[in-house]
């Protein structure tokens, strides 16, 4: 007997060419002509073409790709867009500031989403109060700068003052002898090396203890004080006027050779003398005595100039006072 041919399954075509389909993106080239030519099967080519465009556009990221069919499974998928629509937007409001962004949706990666969210939303929260913590300390390192520059302002003030105060006569506002002696080299060896001349006049009043005996010692600082504004006023800035100590005074005049400190001398000296100083209901005057020497002409230190102004004035005093008497040479 023989056997009935199994009769061959008529779909087994469509199957195989939409496996071809599915692995390749294109039709068989062997398709019978009447599948190939069925509405049944170029409508699902259509739809197959449809759902492989819609994938591989999201799989690219491009969320704009259109489907336009219907059923559970173009649902799911436009869901799925829609979705990552939503997540793309809530990624750009995360990346905006706004952490309170959460995915209700896609399962573990909802989870990891909103953990990474919280995460971040904690760090800013951290950063923002480091950034307000570390804001209040530069606040007060600025602070506490100024108050140290103003500190430091006032102590170099204070430390000008004392420098003054401490070589200033406190009566007379004139250097004293301590500048005297810090300076008088200095003013020789820069003469020495220009080769200029420097003349130091060297004064004490006349009968200063007679006038503070008579008058009381307040006359005697009013002189005194007298004199010192007289030699500051008939001086120039380079000159140097010192209390010497009690009643006498020393002024070193860089620049000016002995025929100029003679003149100037005996200006001070007539100017002095005729002027009336207030005391009261008094009106006292006095006069001083003068010695002048020079450099190098007297010496070549400041010890042998000065020697020789003082053996000078004592000339004058021996002499009657109310005089200059310039140094031998």
């Amino acid at each position: 007997m023989t056997a009935t041919p199994i009769p061959s399954d008529p779909f087994e075509p469509a199957f195989r060419a939409i496996e071809y389909f599915l692995t390749t993106g294109n039709e068989p080239d062997d398709l019978p002509d009447d599948i190939r030519n069925s509405e049944m099967y170029k409508k699902l080519v259509a739809t197959m073409q449809e759902l492989d465009k819609f994938v591989k556009g999201m799989a690219k990221g491009d969320l704009s790709v259109p489907l336009v069919l219907k059923g559970t499974v173009a649902g799911t998928l436009k869901q799925i867009q829609a979705n990552l629509r939503h997540m793309t937007w809530q990624v750009q409001m995360i990346a905006a500031g706004d952490y309170d962004q959460r995915l209700e949706f896609m399962g573990e990666f909802s989870t990891a989403f909103n953990t990474m969210a919280e995460k971040l939303k904690e760090t800013r929260t951290n950063l923002m109060a480091e950034i307000a913590a570390r804001k209040k300390t530069e606040e007060a390192l600025i602070q506490t700068q100024d108050q140290l520059r103003a500190r430091i302002a006032e102590i170099e003030s204070l430390q000008e003052i004392l420098r003054d105060e401490a070589i200033r006569d406190a009566l007379t506002g004139l250097y004293n002898r301590r500048y005297l002696n810090e300076t008088m080299g200095r003013e020789l060896a820069r003469a020495g090396r220009s080769g200029s001349p420097v003349s130091l006049v060297m004064l004490d009043i006349d009968h200063f203890k007679k006038l503070n005996d008579t008058h009381g010692h307040e006359a005697g600082d009013l002189v005194l004080i007298t004199l010192g504004n007289l030699l500051s006023a008939g001086t120039r800035k380079s000159d140097i006027c010192c209390r010497f100590g009690g009643e006498e005074f020393v002024v070193i005049l860089p620049d000016a050779a002995i025929g100029v400190a003679i003149r100037r001398a005996e200006n001070w000296c007539q100017t002095f003398a005729s002027q009336e100083i207030a005391f009261g209901e008094e009106r006292l005057q006095a006069t001083f005595s003068g010695g002048i020497s020079s450099f190098p002409e007297d010496g070549e230190t400041a010890e042998e100039v000065l020697r020789k102004a003082d053996e000078a004035l004592y000339r004058a005093k021996a002499e009657g006072r109310n005089r200059l008497i310039v140094s031998s040479h």
